[in-house]
């Protein structure tokens, strides 16, 4: 007997219009079968991320540090979008996340007074001591980055630094008070701005020049010389100055102006012929006060060079050399390093001149060729408006 099992049902009344039938044998619909592997699967579940665990708050010990701490932040739940059908289509799983706005973020400029990290980069003394291994250009543009570092570096201590530097004078020597009340930058700028006394005086004749340093003059008495070392005894007195010029080729002046002065040599045409085939030349020492390029006077041409007086020497001359000392260094250590020529002198046959600079002294030594006499001419130039200062002093070598 197989499973197939069918039903008997009782006769049923005849419809209208239907022929009249006995008992019908039927069978039971059996259930319709499906391919598993063509059934549509149901989206999977979407997994959901555990919340992290948040530290707990702080309780706050007042009610004025609970007005600032800052309410926690929810976490935004992550809505996402159902994966498709494995028949029909099928779409990666997307998930956007919708976070909840962040904070402003703070600003990566940090305060003066009050750093956000242990290293700060705006520290004042760091970079303070960074700038005292700048020239002045370096100074000027790192200036110009932002305001801060202009608000740091218009400080004077950096620039008188920098000027002490660059002209040579020891940090351990102490600055004579300075006549013209002007900041430092300044007076760097007049110092390092490739400007000499020959650019607004006789620029004609002017050819090369080389600078020096700077040095000291702690009082108003100041030596020229000459002749190295120096005569023991010379007179003082200012009536006298053009005899002692003529007879030792060296001076005493007792009013020039203290403070710091700058130091050049210029090599310039023979002032004898206005020939520009001319091979003669002449070697000048000129010596000015650091503030001499801030004085009206000196720029509009008031101020006049006038001749102290002349050294003749009618013999062949081996060597020309001039030296500038400050009478209060006289009897310095680091002086008599200069008063001692063949210690820094160059050799007979080098004929390129020689500088010796000190703390109180300045000289200048060059070896010459075959020569029948040097002529050695003493000027200064004196501030009219303070008393009749010396403000210039220069020495002219010239062979005959």
């Amino acid at each position: 007997m197989g499973k197939a099992i069918s039903l008997l049902r009782p006769p049923q009344p005849p419809r209208e219009g239907a022929r009249e039938s006995g008992m019908e044998l039927r069978k039971r619909p059996r259930p319709r079968l499906l391919d598993p592997d063509f059934v549509s699967s149901p989206p999977p579940e979407l997994l959901r991320r555990r919340a992290r665990k948040q530290a707990p708050a702080k309780r706050p010990r007042d009610a004025a540090e609970a007005a600032r701490w800052p309410p926690p932040l929810k976490r935004a739940r992550c809505t996402g979008r159902g994966v498709g059908s494995p028949v029909v289509r099928l779409y990666p799983v997307m998930c956007i996340r919708q976070v909840a706005p962040l904070p402003p973020r703070p600003s990566r400029r940090v305060s003066y007074s009050r750093p956000l990290h242990p290293f700060n980069w705006y520290e004042p003394d760091m970079w303070t001591e960074v700038a005292k291994h700048l020239d002045g250009y370096d100074l000027v543009y790192l200036s110009l980055t932002c305001r801060w570092f202009h608000r740091l570096l218009a400080d004077d201590s950096i620039w008188r630094y920098a000027f002490r530097r660059d002209l040579c004078i020891p940090t351990v020597v102490p600055l004579p008070p300075r006549s013209l009340h002007c900041s430092w930058r300044v007076l760097y700028a007049a110092a390092f701005d490739d400007s000499h006394a020959y650019s607004f005086r006789q620029p004609e004749k002017h050819l090369d020049w080389v600078r020096i340093g700077g040095f000291m003059l702690d009082s108003p008495y100041a030596l020229l010389t000459s002749k190295l070392p120096v005569r023991g005894w010379l007179p003082t007195d200012p009536e006298a100055v053009r005899i002692a010029i003529g007879r030792y080729g060296a001076c005493v002046l007792d009013n020039a102006r203290p403070g710091i002065w700058i130091a050049d040599l210029h090599l310039v045409r023979c002032p004898v012929c206005n020939l520009r085939n001319c091979e003669g030349t002449m070697l000048v020492l000129d010596a000015r006060h650091s503030e001499l390029f801030l004085e009206e006077s000196y720029m509009d041409g008031t101020w006049e060079y006038e001749d102290l007086g002349e050294h003749f020497t009618d013999e062949e001359a081996d060597a020309a050399t001039g030296a500038i000392f400050s009478f209060k260094h006289m009897a310095c250590s680091c002086t008599a390093w200069v008063l001692d020529a063949k210690s820094w002198i160059g050799r007979r046959g080098d004929l390129r001149p020689r500088a010796c600079l000190a703390t109180g002294a300045v000289a200048v030594n060059t070896n010459l060729q075959p020569n029948d006499g040097l002529l050695l001419k003493f000027q200064a130039m004196r501030d009219t408006n303070r008393d009749g200062q010396i403000v210039c002093l220069r020495m002219t070598q010239q062979l005959i």
